[in-house]
């Protein structure tokens, strides 16, 4: 198998780590990619970026009301 932040996973494909990653378990390592977007453009002002490890995703929210999301007229996920 293949070591990852102190984890033993078997070889093969891993849908999901612990990390929010995908990853492919071989015998000469692994080899991982992101399942997430990032925001890079956003209204800074009004609204903050928070990473939901549950969904594996970031939510851009409100900075005054975090339950509300941030509608920005400008956003660049990427």
């Amino acid at each position: 198998g293949c070591m990852l932040n102190g984890k033993l996973y078997p070889f093969g494909r891993i849908e999901r780590t612990e990390d929010c990653l995908k990853c492919d378990c071989g015998k000469d390592g692994m080899d991982c990619c992101s399942l997430y977007f990032t925001f890079r453009a956003y209204d800074t002002e009004n609204c903050k970026v928070v990473f939901n490890k549950k969904r594996c995703n970031y939510d851009l929210v409100q900075k005054d009301d975090p339950s509300k999301e941030c509608l920005s007229p400008y956003i660049l996920r990427v």
